[in-house]
């Protein structure tokens, strides 16, 4: 039986996280992810006064004070799973002790060692994950607990590097990071548990295919999405809709036009990408009804999100059009995820196995 009171708790965490997107997402529209020069505090202070009256202040160390309360919320996940399944005090406090650990080696710079221990702490989870047998809900906490980590590490990097590329990383992986969140509420469901998904293996393996397809298209499109948004900040480099600069097929020099051109042209073709397999997905969820909302979604949400982008343009970057491009892209990259969990999730996978027998 699934955890009601963990599911509900996942289901706070994931809301959290989308206000947490949103106002990352204002802090870049608003060019004031520089705004406070140093890391871990705010000027030399964990609270300067009055900085929820500076409006740079506000969306800048607002977001880091948000992001504290997903890593909190995130640790819980973790320790709520960790008590069920004999806890080893020397593991939890091991996890605790590396992470303050890891974030000592950011905040000195040692980018590498840094980087190192990282690579150590996903080879453990693995193996760990693997030969202790851990049920999928404690590997996928622990999961969200390292990932977290690592998402407040690039924001670090990011400000103290005063680097673009750190940013566009940190933005890009934030949002892999929301599906793992959008992946535990799943499978804290009664859906996850009590579902029961048949299909011909052929179909199976086609779902599987579109599935994944369709995640990683619309993930490269966010990726483009944020280098565009970090490299272009007040910006845009041309303002007409279908060609870019006056070409409907610019050079790749200036780089900013050529990156322009292909959000616009790639988001067309994940949108037209989307509503194949939208509908696809309708049929191949006829019996597990309860993620037929998901695919409904998805073929309303690319109209909405081509004409946010074309107002992005038409609007000259309005801040609110902007974060809501955000939003609904966000919305497309998480459906999709669910998708793809669907799909490929062991427990409705298993049943799938079963009915084919």
């Amino acid at each position: 039986m699934p955890d009601r009171a963990f599911h509900r708790y996942s289901l706070l965490t994931l809301a959290v996280g989308v206000v947490l997107i949103w106002w990352g997402a204002a802090v870049t529209t608003e060019d004031v992810g520089l705004a406070v020069p140093d890391w871990p505090l705010c000027y030399g202070k964990i609270n300067p006064e009055g900085w929820y009256k500076v409006p740079a202040l506000l969306l800048e160390h607002g977001h880091r004070w948000i992001a504290m309360i997903i890593g909190w919320l995130v640790l819980g996940m973790y320790f709520w799973q960790f008590s069920k399944l004999k806890p080893s005090l020397v593991e939890g406090v091991g996890i605790v002790l590396c992470g303050i650990g890891f974030f000592v080696l950011i905040k000195l710079r040692v980018y590498s060692i840094a980087s190192f221990v990282a690579l150590l702490g996903f080879g453990w989870l693995i193996m760990t994950w693997i030969g202790k047998r851990w049920t999928l809900m404690r590997g996928l906490t622990t999961l969200a607990v390292m990932l977290v980590m690592i998402q407040a590490a690039l924001g670090a990097a990011r400000v103290q590097e005063m680097s673009d590329p750190f940013g566009i990383i940190h933005g890009t992986f934030g949002q892999v990071f929301y599906c793992v969140l959008v992946f535990i509420a799943f499978a804290s469901s009664r859906t996850w548990t009590e579902g029961r998904l048949v299909l011909p293996l052929k179909e199976a393996a086609k779902a599987r295919f579109w599935s994944l397809a369709l995640f990683l298209a619309v993930f490269g499109q966010l990726t483009l999405g944020a280098c565009l948004r970090h490299t272009q900040r007040t910006y845009l480099a041309a303002n007409d809709i279908l060609t870019t600069k006056g070409q409907w097929l610019p050079p790749i020099h200036p780089e900013d036009v050529f990156l322009l051109f292909a959000h616009k042209y790639w988001g067309f073709t994940v949108a037209v990408l989307i509503l194949f397999v939208a509908v696809r997905a309708r049929r191949w969820l006829v019996t597990l009804p309860q993620m037929r909302l998901a695919a409904t979604w998805l073929m309303f949400l690319p109209t909405v999100q081509v004409a946010l982008g074309i107002f992005v343009i038409l609007t000259g970057k309005s801040f609110w059009v902007t974060n809501f491009h955000v939003l609904n892209g966000l919305a497309l990259l998480a459906l999709s995820s669910l998708l793809v969990a669907t799909f490929w999730g062991d427990q409705l996978c298993r049943r799938d196995d079963e009915a084919e027998e």
